[in-house]
């Protein structure tokens, strides 16, 4: 703001006395002052100008002024603003669209036990269950085996699955049952279509049926269906390694003999000949003759004795090495991402020449597979 007249001093200390809060205050001539005051007090400043005839011209106003001015010369905009949240939040709570897949010949009904159950479009959201929902669902439509009900967004999402009948009525037909594909102790089954033969706790054989393809009707009756469901069962895997009780070193004696032979593009030629040695290290190395543009060679192969150590090795070093390469073979049999509920070693000895070691882990996994 800036302030212009005579004595100007005797607006400060009128300004003082009426507490008004005068900040940055800045001459601008002889008969100007330059200041920055709140928006609160800006009326109570005007009017003390007012009083003893100084003039008040605003030079920049601030942001909460100008964003002020700016909504009132925009009303509708200031009306969306604070109601398009208003609405989003709204929009949010509410139920606003229902969506069924996988239904087939049943979305109709679906669709009337939904409407029967209130959840119908402009609903809001914590006004309905989710499990209510299903549970109902499942109860007035026996063919539904699976029915996953969940929001997303305003948006109430029906999965349904439903059990696939057989050819014919009382027959299981081929490939309707669900058989283990390995031996294992079971621990729980979750069985969506189909009569489950096992119980928690019982011992299956690979080959055995879990989960039968067929269903009983109200009225009595079988029909087929398609067995669907996860057994999971308590598995094994078993690594196998042996170990030497001795290992071998091999050092060098000292004695080294030269083979070399002359290279061209064309052809080779042996300039001294080196007879190898019974056990030998080699190495080899190619020295140019002529120059690095002409392709001549001399090939140098340097044998050198070699004499093989055999000493004992520690027994608790041999049966360490076997476990740890048994157990590494039995975890690359477990699934990625198997978790380890058990794990025992068995050792042995062959011939005072040989570790032998045996390592089964036991993990959990779903052993129902398709009866091929």
């Amino acid at each position: 703001m800036e302030i212009s007249g005579l004595n100007l001093e005797k607006l400060m200390r009128a300004a003082a006395q009426d507490g008004l809060v005068l900040r940055d205050v800045r001459r601008d001539g002889d008969r100007a002052v330059r200041v920055r005051v709140s928006l609160r007090q800006r009326k109570a400043l005007d009017g003390l100008c007012r009083r003893y005839g100084w003039e008040l011209r605003e030079l920049r106003a601030g942001p909460l002024l100008r964003a002020g001015r700016f909504l009132a010369r925009r009303r509708m905009l200031a009306a969306a603003a604070l109601l398009c949240p208003m609405l989003v939040y709204a929009s949010s709570q509410m139920l606003l669209r229902v969506c069924v897949e996988g239904a087939g010949e049943n979305a109709a009904a679906i669709r009337e036990e939904l409407r029967g159950a209130g959840a119908v479009p402009f609903r809001l959201k914590r006004r309905l269950s989710t499990d209510a929902l299903r549970a109902r669902l499942e109860y007035a439509l026996p063919g539904l085996v699976f029915a996953g009900v969940r929001f997303e967004g305003s948006t109430l999402l029906i999965d349904c699955r439903h059990a696939r009948e057989g050819e014919s009525l009382e027959v299981p037909g081929e490939g309707l049952d669900l058989i283990a594909s390995e031996p294992g102790i079971v621990t729980r089954l979750w069985v969506q279509s189909g009569t489950p033969l096992v119980e928690e706790g019982q011992a299956v054989c690979a080959g055995q049926v879990l989960v039968r393809g067929e269903e009983r009707t109200r009225a009595g009756g079988v029909y087929a269906v398609r067995a669907q469901g996860q057994v999971v069962a308590r598995v094994w895997a078993r690594g196998d390694a042996r170990v030497r009780l001795w290992e071998e070193r091999t050092v060098e004696t000292g004695q080294t003999r030269s083979r070399v032979t002359l290279c061209t593009p064309w052809q080779t030629r042996v300039v001294r000949e080196a007879e190898p040695f019974a056990s030998q290290d080699a190495s080899v190395r190619m020295e140019p003759l002529v120059g690095l543009y002409l392709p001549v060679y001399r090939k140098i192969e340097t044998y050198a004795e070699t004499v093989v150590f055999r000493s004992p090795r520690d027994r608790e070093e041999a049966i360490s090495r076997a476990q740890g390469a048994a157990e590494e073979i039995a975890k690359n049999r477990c699934p990625a991402g198997a978790e380890t509920l058990d794990k025992w070693a068995k050792y042995s000895m062959i011939d005072n020449e040989f570790v032998y070691a045996t390592v089964v882990i036991e993990y959990e996994r779903d052993i129902a597979s398709r009866m091929p």
